[in-house]
């Protein structure tokens, strides 16, 4: 053992303490810092942690080094005062990363263990090289005794802080721990001053011989006293604040996670940075999916442009309100109003918030509602147009009915037969309008489907070759009985096939093919090669008045969609555009499917 004499300054100890207790007190506040803080920040804060706890180790054992009666050059050397700082950094930098992931008692119990041991290895370095300690098997106790002290002191200022019983790190929960910490720190080092010693002599110093060093350190202890009381009066307010900002991130989250309309927030370049519950149900996707996507990709296409036109009139600070469409996962549309606004950070804007209605179900009912007016206006003029229409139908019908009983030659009696076939099928059809403004029961037959059809292309046949199209049929059966209304089912291929025909003016193929489907119900295909219908457009096909022909009406199809419905039938068109439409038609075969039409 050194051979030195320790001299006890009394106000050197206790600066010393309160040294240690201030930087302590530094290293758990910014290790609270530390606990609020996103990960990307989250390890620089643990950094400033482990600093400030490793430089109040560190001065005090300089402190702790002013009292003894000679100094060499040996207590200043780069490698021992480098290392001497590096330890106690290294050590509480480790704990302070185990109590920033766990905050049980196992990991309390581990932290003290790497802070004690710090404290331990720079004891044990400290005297063997400034004070030429040699360590025996005998001298178990001089590193038993330090070393408890450090961890129980350790472990219980830890507690003080970080206790498990404690819901966040609280200001006097704070304090306690530094000066407990402080006070078990400045043990351990007088404590090995006094064990390093072979002839330990303290001398009490007089007061009076050292009045200016007793003053300074006053104004020391008094300087670091009141930064501490600074410190815990910021502490208070700063917790009041983050309380009350805590209590508003509350409010904020609840109305975003609880709210019915679906809420995104996007940086400036589109890319999502998170939506809520409700978003992640209207769009199928999680949150955490879709932070992988931009905001334009979940968008329908013919609703882009108009989308990112939105977006960068609210990136340039104003709030902005538009209709779009976002494709579900699974792949449907769902309709969306979208009122955008920016979100501004310290006057610049980072980004922007979007608020995303569901109108898919106001639509269609908008759209029902549409065509519920169109359909009645249809059924006014039905029956003014059908009185006017019938009046002169029963002269012509009369007049045809004496010319053909009266001729005698076959082919005229042919024709004139036709003709009052065809006037038969006007007066017909007008009945069919009168049915839109006052429907009425219809009478249900067993007929043959392909008789049916073939009567159809006979009838259009003619005009189908004056136009250069051939109508190709393929029936796989001879006869195929149907339980339904003949004059209706005709004027439902009388319209589709003569749309076929006014879609293809430069020639072609009309194909008609009848199969049979699973459920035994007969499907009817009629496909074309005509300039097709384009895709925005083919989901109005069938409204009243929506029509792509010139001088159409596009009460066809209409008629045609509502006749197939009575016979508990489905009609489907799907088209491409340039190369031409298909028809489908399915219509049950057995009469206990058919109910009549009211």
């Amino acid at each position: 053992m050194a051979d030195f004499t320790y001299t006890f300054h009394f106000f050197l100890v206790v600066i010393s303490i309160l040294m240690v207790v201030s930087y302590s007190y530094t290293a758990f506040d910014f290790h609270e810092k530390a606990l609020n803080m996103v990960l990307s920040y989250r390890k620089i804060w643990i950094v400033g942690s482990a600093l400030a706890f490793g430089a109040g180790i560190w001065i005090l054992q300089y402190i702790v080094i002013l009292g003894l009666a000679s100094t060499s050059s040996a207590h200043y050397q780069p490698w021992f005062v480098a290392t001497t700082l590096l330890i106690p950094v290294c050590g509480s930098f480790v704990s302070f990363l185990i109590l920033t992931y766990k905050r049980q008692f196992r990991a309390i119990f581990f932290a003290s263990i790497s802070i004690a041991l710090s404290l331990l290895i720079l004891q044990v370095l400290t005297s063997t090289y400034l004070l030429n300690v040699t360590y025996k098997l005998s001298d178990w106790w001089r590193l038993a005794l330090p070393g408890s002290i450090a961890f129980f002191t350790t472990i219980s200022s830890l507690w003080l802080v970080y206790g498990v019983s404690n819901e966040k790190v609280s200001s006097w929960g704070k304090m306690l721990g530094a000066i407990v910490l402080g006070i078990g720190s400045s043990c351990i080092y007088y404590l090995t001053m006094s064990t390093s010693l072979a002839k330990p002599q303290f001398n009490v110093e007089d007061y009076g011989d050292n009045t200016l060093l007793q003053y300074i350190v006053l104004t020391g202890i008094f300087i670091v006293a009141v930064l501490i009381l600074i410190s815990v009066v910021r502490d208070r307010k700063l917790e009041v604040q983050a309380n009350q900002l805590q209590e508003s991130e509350h409010r904020y989250q609840s109305l975003v996670e609880n709210s019915p309309d679906g809420v995104m927030l996007l940086n400036v370049d589109g890319q999502i940075l998170n939506i809520n519950p409700s978003l992640e149900k209207m769009s199928g996707y999680t949150s955490s999916e879709a932070r992988h996507k931009t905001s334009f990709q979940i968008v329908e296409q013919r609703f882009l442009k108009r989308t990112m036109t939105c977006f960068e009139e609210t990136k340039k600070g104003s709030p902005h309100k538009c209709e779009s469409a976002i494709v579900h996962k699974l792949g449907h549309s769902v309709k969306v109003k979208i009122v955008s606004i920016p979100h501004i950070v310290q006057g610049k804007v980072q980004g922007v918030i979007a608020f995303i209605e569901d109108i898919t179900e106001s639509k269609e009912t908008e759209e029902l509602l549409r065509r519920s007016e169109k359909l009645t206006a249809v059924g006014e003029l039905a029956a003014g147009v059908a009185h006017e229409i019938r009046n002169p139908l029963t002269s012509l019908k009369g007049f045809a009915n004496i010319l053909h009983s009266s001729s005698e030659d076959g082919k005229s009696q042919e024709f004139l037969q036709i003709m009052l076939s065809e006037i038969d099928r006007i007066n017909f059809i007008v009945s069919e309008f009168m049915m839109l403004a006052r429907p009425q029961e219809k009478e249900f037959a067993e007929r043959d489907l392909i008789s049916l059809l073939r009567h159809v292309v006979s009838l259009l046949k003619t005009q189908a070759i004056l136009k250069d199209i051939v109508i190709r049929t393929d029936y796989e059966f001879d006869h195929f009985l149907l339980v339904c209304e003949e004059n209706q089912i005709k004027q439902v291929f009388v319209n589709v096939l003569k749309n076929a025909i006014e879609a293809m003016p430069s020639g072609g193929m009309i194909s008609i093919k009848v199969t049979k489907n699973e459920n035994g119900d007969a499907v009817v295909l009629i496909k074309d090669q005509g300039v097709g219908i384009p895709e925005h457009q083919l989901s109005r096909i069938g409204e009243p008045f929506y029509t792509l022909k010139e001088n159409g009406t596009g009460l066809g199809l209409m008629v045609s969609f509502n006749i197939i419905d009575n016979h508990n039938g489905r009609m489907t068109i799907t088209s491409i555009e340039g190369e031409g439409t298909t028809v489908n038609i399915a219509l049950p075969a057995e009469e206990k499917h058919l109910v009549s039409a009211q």
